[in-house]
């Protein structure tokens, strides 16, 4: 998806806060409400786009349609170390 920033924070816990900020007119073209099966979507694709085979959870949307932004929140966990397939991500 064309029009993201990413940003990561590494946690004290080894987790990291992934923050994607999305065009609102980017999103609207793939997906049609702002909810949460959307935004576990854009995170599968967006770890997948990126060969990362973190583990995913606590997946948050937000739009701000003054700033035209959509932000998705999410926290990934690489401290299992187990590569599972795409298909079952987010099913911790």
């Amino acid at each position: 998806m064309d029009n993201m920033i990413d940003m990561r924070k590494r946690m004290d816990d080894g987790t990291y806060d992934l923050t994607l900020e999305i065009g609102d007119n980017t999103y609207f073209t793939f997906y049609e409400s702002i909810n949460t099966d959307s935004a576990k979507d854009v995170v599968r694709n967006y770890l997948f786009d990126n060969d990362d085979d973190a583990d995913y959870k606590n997946v948050k949307i937000n739009h701000n349609k003054n700033r035209h932004i959509v932000t998705i929140n999410a926290k990934l966990d690489y401290l299992n170390g187990e590569h599972k397939d795409y298909n079952y991500r987010g099913t911790m």
